[in-house]
């Protein structure tokens, strides 16, 4: 293989990765007899349990923003204001804004990359002990502009900390298993996201604890959302802590002839500007190859998406209890990180988009069949004992989905491993990670609006005159005190506008299916160099 020309890394603290292959070393003086033994999993394990507890804690504030405040909020506002909501978690997609600036302003003495962990991790934690109590009043009102403030600020700091951790990961491990980054990713953001979407909705539910934790009913559950956010706070804090006093930065590592590696770094090479860190990611965007991956990252989830993110609530709205729920997916989460590691293994062991191809068809297929699952679940479950082959193709179900959507994540995300350029840290990865967040958070407002909008709800029992405007868009508005109530009718659906809206995104899944089909392989054969933008030159 040639060797590329020399280029500038992103700081004085990395240095240009050497292709594979190549006989010539770029080394500093005082490094060049300093080669390591060949790196085994072992010597990688402290660096990848870091890597998982650091993207734990993103997954918090992410399990909060995407999972619990939408089933906080169903039973108090209408599906187009959980929809604006969902603003709260746009940082996340549109973190590519501001990641040149991530990777380029920094302190070197500290590290490149704990100059902005630390500090973002002390200002989260800051957040969270100090508006614990008001979140949960501001929760109790039903106060969306607030409560969307908030979150939004949490997920704010959040990104911000991916697209630094992001950029570590790629040298916190070595060149041989920096392959993993992307497992030590989907473990610890699944952890973060059960801990607080799971747990959290089960410790926070009264009558699960009663029925299931406690000795004496209590009229709250174990854990209110104020305390929640302050252990966390705590524990950010803590975490925080021992990265900023026992954890040292590590450099690029080149491979040797021997297998073994060498740490390295110039300070004679210069950090990129912001402006031209941003014209570096600009030079990405206008590839051809990275145009045509954008456009399968921001479409392949609208055949799911209603699904996906509309099922719970709906079988909320059908009366199906949250005590339920919570214990179904209590009891699916040993199995989804059994899964995990399964998926994890297959998409780091075959050709990336040959099992994300896989997951993709299997969970079109189990999105229609979720949507028609919740048409015919009976109404009013209380327990999993009410309905128990119910909950179960529920469980089927959940399991499917779970395990095709971490498969999808771990072969994608091991492709971007692949494609990124090393020169550019973080970015290359943020940016597609943004693209692929952009196609699920930015849908999701139109999609619980056009719930809304298609639903026709009809006043039936009052006097005459009254016609469907009389009742709320807010199915639980529509039971409480309204002009049909005060009439002394009943706002009933006729038409619930979940179900065809699912159905339609289905049928636009498998019309995308056949084009990711005939796309993937020809991105997948693209030649490495397809990748990378033109660099400056020393």
């Amino acid at each position: 293989m040639a060797l590329p020309a020399r280029r500038r890394p992103s700081s004085a603290s990395d240095l240009t990765q050497i292709e594979e292959g190549s006989s010539v070393r770029h080394l500093h003086p005082t490094n060049h007899n300093h080669h390591t033994k060949a790196h085994t999993v072992r010597d990688e394990l402290g660096s990848m349990v870091l890597l998982v507890v650091l993207y734990m804690m993103q997954g918090v504030p992410l399990g909060l923003t995407m999972g619990s405040m939408p089933f906080l909020l169903q039973a108090k506002v209408s599906y187009t204001q959980i929809g604006i909501f969902s603003v709260a978690s746009y940082p996340y997609s549109f973190k590519l804004l501001w990641s040149p600036i991530v990777d380029s302003v920094y302190s070197l003495a500290f590290g490149r990359r704990k100059s902005w962990v630390v500090p973002i991790q002390l200002l989260s934690a800051l957040l969270l002990l100090g508006s614990a109590g008001w979140a949960e009043e501001r929760l109790a009102e039903a106060n969306i502009v607030a409560v969307t403030g908030l979150f939004f600020g949490l997920v704010l700091l959040a990104a911000t900390q991916d697209i630094a951790v992001d950029g570590w990961a790629l040298t916190l491990l070595s060149r041989k298993y920096v392959g993993y980054a992307s497992t030590c990713q989907t473990v610890g953001m699944n952890i973060g996201y059960f801990t607080s979407f799971t747990l959290f909705l089960a410790l926070n539910d009264t009558d699960f604890c009663n029925n299931y934790l406690r000795a004496a009913p209590q009229p709250q559950g174990i854990v209110t959302l104020g305390s929640y956010l302050r252990f966390w706070g705590w524990f950010y804090i803590f975490i925080t802590l021992i990265v900023a006093l026992f954890k040292s930065e590590i450099n690029f590592r080149n491979p040797t002839s021997d297998g073994g590696e060498v740490e390295a770094s110039d300070p004679a090479e210069k950090p990129l500007s912001l402006r031209e860190a941003y014209g570096q990611l600009w030079g990405v965007v206008k590839l051809r190859s990275v145009q045509r991956l954008a456009l399968i990252l921001v479409t392949f989830r609208l055949g799911m998406l209603p699904a996906e993110q509309a099922a719970p609530l709906k079988l909320l709205e059908k009366g199906v209890s949250k005590e339920a729920l919570a214990g179904l997916v209590l009891l699916e989460f040993p199995c989804e990180l059994v899964s995990a590691v399964m998926a994890g293994r297959w998409a780091a062991a075959a050709d990336p988009f040959v099992p994300w191809i896989v997951g993709y068809r299997v969970r079109l297929v189990m999105a229609a069949v979720v949507t028609t699952l919740v048409f015919w679940f009976p109404p009013g479950a209380q327990s999993l004992g009410d309905h128990p082959l119910a909950f179960l193709g529920l469980a089927v179900c959940g399991l499917i989905t779970s395990f095709t959507a971490t498969l999808m994540f771990t072969a994608i995300g091991s492709f971007y491993n692949r494609i990124s350029d090393p020169h550019m840290g973080g970015a290359y990865l943020t940016l597609l990670n943004t693209i692929a967040n952009i196609g699920i958070i930015v849908p999701k407002l139109a999609i619980f609006a056009l719930m809304d909008v298609l639903t026709k709800r009809e006043c039936q029992g009052a006097k005459p005159g009254l016609d469907q405007f009389a009742c709320p868009v807010s199915h639980h508005q529509a039971k409480e005190d309204n002009v049909c109530t005060d009439a002394g009718g009943q706002c009933v659906v006729v038409r619930d506008g979940y179900y065809p809206l699912s159905y339609a995104m289905v049928l636009l899944g498998l019309g995308l299916m056949l084009h990711f089909q005939r796309s993937l392989p020809r991105l997948e054969r693209l030649p490495l160099e397809s990748w990378r933008a033109k660099s400056r030159t020393l």
